[in-house]
């Protein structure tokens, strides 16, 4: 999907632009984005080889603008990562959605 004030560059391609200071601190990474990074590492090309990288970068790419430009670095990883396994037929989004309601559900009758 082009840029809409570049048409010869795709939105997420940043590359070269000015995008003003770079935090230079490092934060901790919390800890959902080091179970997405787990789950990223067991189902990709160095675990069960469920999906590649260059599927990765191409779900973030045909994200569109946005979301993809209103997802921190993690979240883009994530939502990615859901979409190459659901056009792979590992399991459907409305099986994803139905068992995040079943964890949700039991979070919250654990905290009562």
């Amino acid at each position: 999907m082009p840029s809409k004030e570049d048409p010869g560059r795709g939105y997420h391609d940043i590359g070269g632009l000015d995008a003003g200071s770079i935090p230079l601190e490092t934060t901790d990474m919390k800890p959902w984005e080091k179970l997405s990074t787990a789950i990223s590492n067991a189902l990709g090309a160095g675990g069960r080889g469920y999906y590649v990288t260059d599927e990765s970068r191409r779900a973030r790419e045909q994200m569109g603008d946005p979301p993809y430009s209103d997802l921190g670095y993690f979240e883009r990883a994530t939502e990615s990562m859901k979409m190459v396994l659901i056009e792979k037929g590992l399991f459907s989004s409305e099986e994803l959605e139905s068992r995040m309601k079943e964890i949700e559900q039991r979070m919250a009758e654990a905290r009562k």
